[in-house]
């Protein structure tokens, strides 16, 4: 017979609320982006980029820009000269990637999150760096948890598991949508892959992994 929810939530359902599995791996999924996204590891493509005029009064208007542009190799004299003609192709592309460094720092800071149309510009990218990773799991009540899977967990309350790439991309995709709900589902979805009562694992107090 299914118990009632850890926390109740907002939905008033099972899985539901600040302790659910989608709202912790959502959480966890944007630390991962925004900190690939600072290390130019994960850079939108120019066609979902401002243009490079925008960028660079971005870099130029707010702290840190000139050490990410440094940091991209442009030199302080090649910015200069910018003021009388157009970058070039290769110029270009690393102020794009200077700028993205500098907005995913800023959207960490402030504990923003890349808009909806960032996400989806991203996701494909987001997607092969997920394939194949694992995932650490910790349910807010793990004393049910078959012995089973507790004998293959590291610790008495943590699963590691390898979620298949159908899991990865319904999560991702659901992460790229921004709807709770959608993403809820989708990790409700997962849990069938964990080899204990899947509804244990419908509220976690932590989800680790890293892209």
């Amino acid at each position: 017979m299914a118990r009632e929810p850890h926390t109740g939530g907002p939905l008033r359902d099972w899985g539901r609320g600040p302790d659910s599995g989608g709202t912790v791996f959502g959480k966890q999924l944007n630390t991962e982006v925004l900190d690939l996204m600072r290390h130019s590891d994960i850079i939108p493509p120019a066609d979902a980029s401002p243009g490079w005029r925008a960028q660079l009064t971005y870099l130029n208007s707010r702290k840190g820009g000139r050490e990410a542009m440094d940091r991209a190799g442009i030199p302080a004299r090649t910015r200069r000269g910018w003021k009388t003609r157009t970058p070039s192709r290769a110029s270009r592309e690393r102020i794009n990637r200077a700028y993205w460094q500098l907005r995913a720092t800023n959207w960490k800071r402030t504990g923003n999150t890349p808009p909806p149309r960032i996400r989806e510009a991203i996701e494909q990218q987001v997607k092969e760096r997920a394939y194949g990773r694992r995932m650490t799991i910790t349910p807010v009540d793990w004393r049910d948890v078959n012995r089973q899977a507790q004998g293959a967990q590291k610790t008495a309350s943590e699963r590691e598991i390898r979620p298949s790439r159908r899991s990865w991309d319904n999560l991702i995709d659901a992460w790229v949508s921004g709807d709770e709900t959608v993403l809820d589902t989708a990790w409700m979805d997962f849990s069938k892959e964990i080899d204990s009562p899947s509804e244990l694992y419908y509220e976690v107090e932590h989800v680790g992994f890293v892209l």
